[in-house]
């Protein structure tokens, strides 16, 4: 768990009436739904929500719809501020502890736009493990407490042996 926390210190740090009368103006065409994020827990978690502008650690496989694999790492630590729309979304509908597979829409994505192996307006597929999440505050408190101990052993270090 240390390795885990540890982790999620590193990437904090640096969603008619038919009218029989006159006829009526025709109404304006219906916006077409907002993209949404789709999300299927294979494993359900039991340990709460990430919180919005968090920070999650996550194992992950990100592929293209046909299969293909773009990326994939364990124990990723994320900020949720830094990541595709799409991504941080999904992740905030998701519960400690389960494994989840997440389909982006292209708009939610990278939209027109390629990045590396991944071509423009491509729907992103994702199965993720979400191991471990922390507000913004429990980071800024963890730091600060590691810092005091790094502190505290220089100036152990520091002194001079009796």
């Amino acid at each position: 768990m240390k390795a885990a926390i540890a982790a999620l210190l590193l990437v904090a740090a640096p969603s008619a009436v038919f009218a029989q009368a006159a006829p009526k103006p025709a109404a304006p065409a219906a916006t077409p739904a907002a993209p949404q994020v789709k999300v299927e827990a294979i494993k359900a978690g039991t340990g709460g929500k990430p919180p919005e502008h968090g920070y999650v650690l996550i194992n992950y496989k990100g592929m293209l719809q046909d299969g293909t694999v773009f990326d994939q790492n364990e124990q990723m630590p994320m900020a949720l501020d830094e990541v595709v729309p799409g991504f941080a979304q999904g992740l905030l509908q998701m519960e400690r502890g389960g494994r989840y597979r997440l389909t982006i829409p292209p708009e939610l994505g990278y939209g027109a736009q390629a990045s590396g192996p991944i071509p423009a307006n491509s729907t992103l597929v994702f199965e993720i493990d979400l191991l471990d999440f922390k507000t913004p505050e429990e980071i800024q408190a963890m730091m600060a407490q590691m810092q005091a101990q790094a502190a505290q052993q220089q100036g152990e270090a520091a002194k001079p042996a009796q």
